[in-house]
């Protein structure tokens, strides 16, 4: 018995020393082909400069960007480097060639089928492709005007909550937070799926409660993070964010059964293919007269991805309607009420609609509306809901750059090389925010930017409307029209028919919750709170 197992110990010691010299001899050659990279160096054998990336993306890629230039590598422990890329075209080559040749990393995919299934945010090349093309005619906007209604009911539902509160006053304080995770709630779940939380009502749900802990508890970033080393932790059934987490998905599991049961009881009486929500979709994906059918286990796994869903209904693991609406609209909301002149302009341009509400082609076109799109624009360029994506090249790459870089030697070059197996990121606060494509004003909220022609090289950047907020490439949010018209339906409501002001007025100090989201709150409150005093509009 002794025998056996020293035997069994020198093997595994074999094994690991093998592994061990193998991982080591691709780290030496990868970063042997990064040496032409400039960088910061590292301070921590074990994380590099991995913590200060995290903790704070804005302050530390503007300052690094200002000593290495465009395109530098960041030291991320243990022999490994992550490539921070903010040149225009070098940006643009990653993202025209997301879930192919860049595609998310082995911890983003785990995490996405542990807790939400098979589904698109977990799928890469052609997989993904065959899924984004079954779902794809549910975001046409023949299909999103019909569900345009469904965002102004939700709106006036939250209006009419608000109107009982002013009966005997005539200002409230209320707490953005708590009822814009609602409304969007309530949207998200009757216009992708039929089901109706009711959480505008005052109704729980396994859902409402798991998102709303997975939201407001900083736990979870740190969580994530740990996972990123140790991913046995996300099976570690005690745990209380494991535990919520599976809460969510048998929440979302059951909500899934009934309504594929609906479907099928439904599919006797009326017309299939007249059905144009997102699980009719899915299902028709299924029919055996599509090209672009799916598994049985894709289906339920695409209704079980809701927090994704109501991440915008993408395809790609940034934007999201959640991440959008539910981190965009309180921004907004922060911006316009800490310049009221701002707030009182897009007001005057609503109360056109006083006797009725925007269509979805005057919204989405933003020709009757421009200073909406302006503002809402403006909030999507200065609070990107994710603040940087990084993507693992799939195999070795050349990368060209807008303008030469200096490498480490002093040399100049137009291209640099990317390695298989490579770290690269995008850091979407910094583009967004950067003097040099935006202007001198490009830390502040400026909607007006959004009406005049930009004299700065933003227009250099491919995404949507030169911003990466909803990412680009075959990975673009698919649902990016869906978030928008949400949002903007909600704020065209809300602004009409309320005064928003923060508390201490214009200057009050607003931080950031740093959870899974970033999101502002009050900087003298310990939780995510956001409080704002509400008035009626009158006259």
């Amino acid at each position: 018995m002794m025998l056996f197992s020293n035997s069994l110990l020198l093997d595994t010691l074999v094994i690991f020393t093998i592994s061990f010299a193998l991982a080591k001899l691709v780290l030496d050659r990868r970063s042997s082909r990064l040496a032409i990279l400039r960088g910061p160096r590292s301070n921590n054998i074990f994380v590099g400069r991995l913590r200060e990336v995290i903790s704070d993306t804005a302050t530390s890629v503007d300052r690094w960007v200002s000593e290495y230039g465009y395109v530098f590598k960041v030291p991320t422990g243990l022999g490994t480097n992550l490539i921070v890329i903010t040149d225009p075209k070098a940006v643009a080559h990653v993202y025209a060639n997301d879930s192919f040749g860049y595609l998310r990393s082995n911890f983003q995919k785990s995490i996405s089928r542990t807790f939400m299934g098979h589904s698109m945010v977990s799928a890469d090349k052609e997989d993904h492709r065959r899924q984004r093309r079954a779902i794809a005619p549910a975001f046409t906007n023949g299909a999103l005007r019909d569900v345009m209604s469904i965002f102004y009911d939700s709106a006036y539902k939250l209006k009419g909550a608000w109107d009982v509160l002013f009966e005997s006053h005539d200002e409230v304080t209320v707490d953005v937070h708590k009822w814009m995770n609602k409304v969007t709630l309530d949207s998200i779940g009757i216009a992708g799926f039929g089901h109706d939380f009711r959480s505008l009502a005052g109704q729980k749900s396994p859902v409402s409660e798991a998102l709303d802990a997975l939201l407001e508890d900083n736990s979870f970033r740190v969580f994530l993070l740990f996972g990123v080393f140790f991913p046995q932790v996300f099976k570690l059934p005690f745990l209380k964010q494991t535990k919520i987490f599976r809460r969510m998905q048998k929440a979302f599991s059951d909500i899934a059964k009934v309504l594929l049961d609906n479907f099928q009881q439904e599919k006797e009486s009326s017309h299939v293919e007249k059905d144009r929500s997102i699980l009719g979709l899915l299902l028709k994906g299924r029919s055996q007269n599509t090209n672009f059918k799916l598994l049985q286990d894709e289906v339920v796994g695409q209704v079980s991805l809701f927090d994704r869903f109501m991440q915008s209904f993408c395809t790609s693991d940034l934007s999201s309607t959640l991440a959008i609406t539910h981190t965009m609209e309180k921004w907004t909301l922060v911006e316009l009420a800490r310049q009221p002149e701002k707030q009182d302009k897009l007001r005057r341009e609503l109360l056109q609609f006083s006797g009725s509400d925007p269509t979805w082609d005057q919204v989405v076109t933003g020709t009757e509306c421009p200073y909406l799109d302006a503002v809402v624009h403006e909030s999507l360029r200065l609070h990107p809901s994710v603040e940087m994506l990084q993507r693992k090249a799939d195999k070795d790459d050349v990368v060209p750059l807008s303008s030469p870089m200096k490498t480490s030697t002093g040399n100049m070059v137009d291209t640099f090389f990317v390695p298989k197996g490579t770290t690269v990121a995008t850091p979407f606060v910094h583009i967004n925010r950067n003097e040099a494509f935006w202007g001198p004003n490009a830390k502040q909220f400026v909607p007006e930017r959004w009406l005049e022609e930009n004299p700065y090289p933003s227009k250099d950047f491919s995404g949507y409307r030169h911003l990466y907020t909803f990412s680009d490439g075959p990975r673009i949010c698919l649902g990016r029209m869906f978030a928008l018209g949400e949002f903007k339906a909600v704020l065209s409501v809300l602004i009409r028919n309320f005064t928003f002001e923060l508390p201490s007025g214009p200057d009050t100090a607003i931080g950031i919750h740093k959870g899974i989201l970033p999101r502002p709150k009050l900087a003298d409150e310990d939780g995510c709170v956001l409080r704002m005093r509400v008035r009626q509009v009158t006259g």
